[in-house]
């Protein structure tokens, strides 16, 4: 098994920056908008505050304007919290280095969310045993995890199903690079990291993603354009809009967690 970037690169990528506009660049917006408009109300004379409450106004006002802004629900926190945390974390007195350690951490395991809206999902055993009973058990079949995080699907598949050849790309370094450290003993497991709408899905005979809503759409365009007769595609928890699985497999646990099965 060797980390190197995956083989077949395709030219027909899928616009998403060109879609919705990520989460982020709104919650940017959102803060943005809240600061001008308490610095115009402060410099007016209109509002008379300590900066304690001007930091708690701030995060209201963003959150508020999130919403607006139809941030997912998710985030509406994150930006009421996001100027008050900032604040307090430096009056800590913490050195620089403390927060650029921190940045190029998060960045190496989360690299692109911001752009692909697919945050780190790790599957869970529970996922791992049902997607085994999935896989058909013939000699030269090939499973590829898309967006394989670091590598425990892979590694439980690789117990359960020891004649299966599995594949897994990931894009965020860090991940990418745990992954491989886990399964490099492993002869019949491939880590790649490379951008998975790169990789020619014909020559898979089960495909699965746990990612987000967001890229959902034009994955189902991608697996229905190129997947052949007779394979599996299988996602963790989201479905494709407006089209129906062929089999839903429920999760245990808490929540609602199922396994979404197209056969073509």
């Amino acid at each position: 098994m060797r980390l190197r970037p995956a083989g077949n690169p395709r030219t027909d990528l899928p616009a998403l920056a060109s879609g919705p506009i990520p989460p982020v660049l709104i919650a940017l917006v959102a803060q943005l908008a809240a600061g001008a408009g308490l610095l115009a109300l402060r410099l007016s004379g209109a509002l008379q505050a300590g900066p304690a409450t001007l930091v708690l106004l701030q995060g209201v006002l963003a959150a508020l304007l999130g919403a607006c802004l139809r941030l997912p629900v998710w985030w509406i926190p994150l930006n009421l919290l996001f100027i008050p945390a900032a604040v307090g974390l430096n009056r800590l007195g913490l050195p620089p280095s403390v927060f650029l350690l921190a940045f190029i951490g998060l960045a190496l395991v989360f690299w692109t969310t911001f752009r692909t809206r697919v945050p780190l999902y790790l599957s869970s055993p529970d996922a791992g045993t049902k997607l085994a009973e999935l896989v058909p058990v013939a000699e030269g079949v090939r499973v590829l995890d898309l967006g394989c995080g670091f590598g425990g699907l892979l590694r439980q598949l690789a117990w359960l199903r020891p004649t299966v050849h599995l594949e897994g790309v990931e894009i965020a370094p860090l991940p990418a690079l745990v992954a491989w450290l886990r399964l490099r003993h492993l002869p019949r497991c491939r880590i790649y990291r490379d951008d998975f709408w790169r990789l020619d899905l014909a020559q898979y005979d089960l495909v699965y993603a746990f990612l987000s809503p967001a890229p959902m759409p034009a994955l189902w365009d991608k697996v229905r354009r190129e997947m052949r007769p007779g394979t599996l595609f299988v996602s963790n928890s989201f479905p494709v809009p407006g089209v129906g699985a062929d089999r839903v497999i429920a999760l245990p646990g808490r929540g609602t967690r199922n396994l979404y099965v197209w056969q073509f």
